[in-house]
Order: C-alpha cells, then structure tokens, then sequence
C-alpha cells in the first residue's frame, strides 16, 4: 500500500501535468501546421503522447531500477528547486526546453544555498538536508541523463520527421523538420531526513545504516529542440545520439574526480552544460554548412514526407529525393504530378533523382480511384 502511495504521488505533481499539457499542446500546433501546409497532417495522431506513455515510462522504470538498486538519494532542497524552475520554465518559455540547464541551476541552488538556508532556526527540521547526499549523485544524474537522451535520440530522432515550411530561399521555398519532443520521466529517488515521517507517517520509508530515507517517484525532463535544413534528419540525431553518451563518458569521469574534490561538482556540472551547449552549435553550424536544401525545383516535386499506412510507403522513397517523372510523364508541381497519377488512377511509375544525385524508378499499386491518397507529401501550388 504504501510503495502504491509513492508511485502514485508522481501523478500529483504539477509539473507533471504541466508537461502532459505542453506535449498536446506543441503535438496539436504541429498537427495544424502540417494542414495549413500540406493540406492533410503528415501525422494525425498525437504521437507525441504516444511516446510519453511508452518511452518515457519504460526509461524512468529502467533509470528508477537502477537508482533504487545503487541506492541513489536526492535531498528535498533539490527536488522542490528542480521542479519550481522547470514549472516556471514550461509557463514563460514556451517555445523553448532547458531540462539539462534545469538539473545543473538545481545543484548549485541546493549546494551554495542549502547552507544558507538550513542555517536559519526556523528553517532546522523543514527536510532540506542537502550535505547528507554526496556530490557524485549530481554528476550520477548528469551520467544517466545524457544516456537516456542519446537512447531516444538515436532511436526516434528522425523517425517521424515532420516537415514545416519556412521562408523563401532565393524565390523558392524551402522545408525543414524541427524536433520538438520531450518526455517526462517518472524517477525514484531516495530522500534523506525525517520530513516525511514527522508529516505523512503514511510514506514508505527504507532505513539504512541508521539513517532514514523516503522513498519518492520524480519527475525528470528530458528533451530536445533542434530544426535539420539540409541533412537527413535520422543521420543528424544519431551524430548527436554519440555525442550525448560521450557526454555522459566525461560525467562519469567526473565523478571520480569528485572523490577527491567534492566542491567541485557544480563547476563540473557547468563544464557538461556548456559541453551540451557546444554540441548542438558545431550539429547547427554543421547542418548550415550543407549544400543541399529542401527546396522547391523547376525540374520536378520535392518529396518532404511520406505519410504512413499508404501506398508511398512501399515506394523506394525518401525525403529530399526529386520526382521527375510519374507514369512516363514529366511532372514540375503538385497539380501536374497528381494529373500524372490519374493516367493510371491504380499503379504509379516514378522516375526519381535522390539526394545524392543518382536516378532510381520505383512503382506501385494505389487507390483506385483515389490518387491523392497516395501519401507523398509534396510542397503545395502556391495560389494565384
């Protein structure tokens, strides 16, 4: 009963919700971006959610696992700092996510002003013991943090590229895929101190070596904004994917460092943040140093996205590639490729040029009846 009462408060925590809230809200914008744009949604589910509910719980009950194993404590100092400045951070800055800034403004709140704090009377027996928990624990979450995003990342960074589109480049308009996801982590983490007994007598409770310790289910941010213009999404997130675990290599070499300095681990925490900082600058830096675009052509249709459960799915197809021809006729806009389409409203020929330059053909059977349900997503005519 009372492990039920643990895991269940996640649910309580505002900032729970607050996230649960942002995720529909930022799936919903891009469902209507991708109407306005294409027409239909690209993706018209909220699969957004869907990878809350799915990744994000099957990684917090693997890093919940493994905390709970190795006995990894958090003091309440931390937990209440970590989750006031994310659930600011969600309300004022909604276009932007900062979960690893979050976790290293959390430490150094909780380390240069736990003592202060801890020092006043009528603060003494409040719970907010922060020298009970060792420095290696901050870096421990850094570790598991940059693990974990590297794991989505590299497994769904990509995979469901929506494409958006943006300003002209040189009289044409270009395309580009933001990644806008982040997942909410429910974490266990031991706390140390009384506080809870002497409140909720109710609250499971381990003893260790004399020492007491709640046990209590956490929040943890984990996300990503980034925006590909002329890469191929999944190879950008899997460069970024190898990076992040290098990040984590460098967190748990601080660690150690930790053993023999351990009022250094805010500084080191803030040596992996501007690390953070400079991987998703030399990636952006990087992806503008590109030739290619996604960009309208005179001699053919840019392909941006293949729509899933369609018939363009058994198409050798792929975003960036070119369709010069579609049922042996020329095509060089949305219109004339679907008029192409209806001279044989049940199987489609195409003859595509790829993002490296090389000519393939690909066919398949469609809709009859029902060209534009063939699910290639192509830039619209533009009106007038």
């Amino acid at each position: 009963m009372r492990t039920f009462i643990a895991c269940g408060s996640f649910l309580l925590q505002p900032l729970v919700w607050l996230v649960i809230l942002r995720i529909w809200l930022t799936s919903r914008a891009r469902i209507k971006s991708e109407r306005h744009d294409f027409g239909s949604a690209v993706y018209g589910d909220h699969f957004e959610l869907r990878h809350l509910l799915t990744q994000g719980v099957l990684l917090g009950l693997g890093l919940s696992l493994i905390n709970f194993l190795i006995g990894f404590s958090l003091p309440l100092l931390w937990i209440v700092v970590y989750e006031v400045l994310a659930v600011v951070t969600l309300i004022i800055l909604p276009t932007t996510i900062l979960p690893f800034t979050l976790v290293v403004v959390a430490t150094i709140v909780t380390q240069f002003g736990g003592a202060y704090i801890t020092n006043k009377p009528d603060l003494s027996a409040v719970g907010l013991n922060w020298h009970t928990v060792g420095s290696a624990n901050y870096l421990w979450l850094a570790v598991m943090f940059f693990l974990l995003l590297g794991h989505w990342v590299a497994h769904y960074g990509g995979r469901f590229a929506s494409p958006k589109i943006y300003a002209k480049q040189r009289g044409k308009r270009i395309a580009g895929y933001p990644w806008r996801e982040f997942l909410v982590l429910p974490m266990v983490t031991l706390v140390p101190g009384d506080w809870f007994t002497s409140h909720l007598a109710f609250w499971p409770v381990l003893n260790v070596h004399g020492q007491t310790f709640a046990v209590l289910v956490i929040p943890l941010v984990l996300g990503l904004r980034f925006t590909v213009f002329r890469q191929a999404p999944q190879t950008v997130y899997r460069r970024l994917a190898k990076n992040f675990v290098w990040l984590a290599v460098a967190a748990a070499a601080f660690m150690g460092w930790t053993r023999f300095r351990p009022q250094d681990s805010p500084f080191l925490l803030i040596v992996l943040l501007v690390g953070y900082a400079v991987i998703l600058w030399h990636a952006k830096r990087y992806d503008e140093r590109q030739q290619f675009w996604y960009s309208q052509v005179d001699d053919g249709v840019r392909v941006l996205a293949i729509r899933p459960r369609t018939p363009a799915v058994k198409l050798d197809l792929a975003a960036g590639d070119i369709i010069l021809e579609c049922n042996h006729r020329p095509v060089n806009s949305e219109t004339s490729f679907y008029e192409a389409l209806l001279a044989n409203p049940a199987y489609c020929h195409l003859r595509v040029r790829d993002m490296n330059g090389e000519l393939k053909m690909t066919e398949t059977a469609i809709y009859s009846g029902a060209p534009h349900e063939i699910g290639i997503v192509l830039f619209r005519d533009q009106e007038g």
